[in-house]
């Protein structure tokens, strides 16, 4: 009798802990996916005011938080599916860092804009 108590609340520990664990990972990807979804449409509007060209969002890479705030929100230009187009965000400061991509690309910024 005594083992099945002990097994028993073993087991209710356990699976406390795995719905912590499971709930922590769900807040955190939903924070995340929050940061992306702030920062497409600032870095659409930073690529069409420096570049002059529409943004289109596919995927994204985070950099981890203990490192920096950081979002790199990866797609292409309209018209130019096939080169990737990175967006260096940082979702803290909800700015744009830096834009990297085909040299084409990065030569067409508007140097008149700062």
């Amino acid at each position: 009798m005594k083992k099945k108590k002990v097994w028993g609340s073993i087991f209710i520990v356990v699976s406390i802990l795995v719905g912590i664990f499971y709930y922590m990972e769900y807040t955190e990807n939903v924070q995340k996916e929050e940061y992306v979804q702030s920062g497409i449409p600032i870095g659409q509007d930073y690529i069409r005011k420096y570049y002059n060209a529409e943004f289109i969002y596919k995927n994204n890479e985070f950099i981890g938080s203990y490192v920096n705030s950081t979002v790199y929100l990866r797609g292409y230009i309209k018209g130019h599916e096939d080169q990737v187009i990175s967006v260096a965000y940082d979702y803290k400061k909800k700015k744009v860092l830096s834009v990297s991509g085909p040299a084409w690309f990065i030569d067409s910024r508007n140097p008149k804009k700062i």
